[in-house]
């Protein structure tokens, strides 16, 4: 008898795994509960550095007022890095001195409308797009086509339904006070609400709509984490030993998360220039 490949080999385990774990079809409201949970820790969590990438890829909050500086010879290399990390600290003084603590969580609000609702509208529609694929393309649920078809119509959901949210999340985390002819420094917007009702005023109900292609483009990004992610689930799962080892609670997070991390990482650094 012919000897299974170890991707064979791994893909057993995991539809082992899974079975044991999740003796009844899990049902579509627990993808729906899952994403919402993880979005709304994410958010809260990771709020100071969202805000700091926003500024960073926007030049509204360049230094100006500094001279520039002296580039030294032969540093074509090293000069990009040094500027950048002096940019970010620079950011990280204004925030702190400019605005306090609370300047580093601007936009959470919308963030947390956001990234709730995203999160659980992507995972709801890919845990219940990657069923229906594996039945309308008669194929496993562990194939890659089968990942990829879902991950690509959970993202055009998640930026058709969640546009304005991030839309208004981003002008929040962008809006610098600017002197009035009073001379009292005041900010565009005063909070979410007030966001919304000028932008409807200015730019209509369309402008609330604004960069969605742009969005349906970064389902790119989306697919390409929801495949690794599959992907190094299995793997990682194997490598902890398969249907021995990896069978407890602990080993499964820890594959879980690690596919999770790894795969993030590597889809962000492949489309980080669709971002900016």
């Amino acid at each position: 008898m012919e000897e299974a490949s170890p991707a064979q080999r791994s893909t057993v385990v995991l539809n082992q795994s899974h079975i044991r774990q999740n003796p009844h079809t899990s049902q579509p409201w627990s993808h729906l509960v899952a994403g919402a949970s993880g979005g709304l820790v994410t958010s809260v969590v990771t709020s100071p550095l969202d805000v700091l990438r926003t500024r960073l890829q926007s030049d509204f909050y360049r230094n100006t007022n500094r001279g520039p500086l002296l580039r030294p010879p032969s540093s074509h290399h090293v000069w990009p890095g040094f500027t950048h990390v002096r940019e970010t600290f620079h950011i990280i003084r204004s925030i702190r001195y400019g605005e306090g603590w609370r300047g580093f969580f601007r936009g959470l609000g919308p963030s947390l409308a956001g990234v709730v609702p995203a999160s659980a509208i992507k995972f709801y529609v890919y845990g219940n797009c990657k069923h229906l694929g594996a039945s309308v393309l008669n194929r496993p649920e562990t194939d890659s086509i089968v990942h990829a078809q879902a991950a690509v119509a959970a993202g055009i959901a998640t930026a058709t339904l969640t546009n304005p949210i991030w839309l208004v999340k981003t002008r929040l985390q962008l809006d610098k006070a600017r002197t009035q002819s009073s001379g009292v420094a005041a900010r565009q917007y005063r909070n979410s609400v007030d966001c919304i009702r000028q932008v409807v005023q200015t730019e209509g109900m369309r402008g609330l709509y604004r960069g969605l292609s742009a969005s349906y483009l970064g389902t790119i990004e989306t697919a390409m984490h929801l495949v690794i992610y599959e992907r190094l689930k299995v793997m990682i799962q194997y490598g902890l030993g398969g249907s021995g080892w990896a069978s407890g609670e602990l080993e499964t997070w820890i594959s879980t998360s690690g596919a999770a991390g790894a795969a993030k990482l590597a889809a962000v650094f492949l489309t980080y220039p669709h971002e900016v």
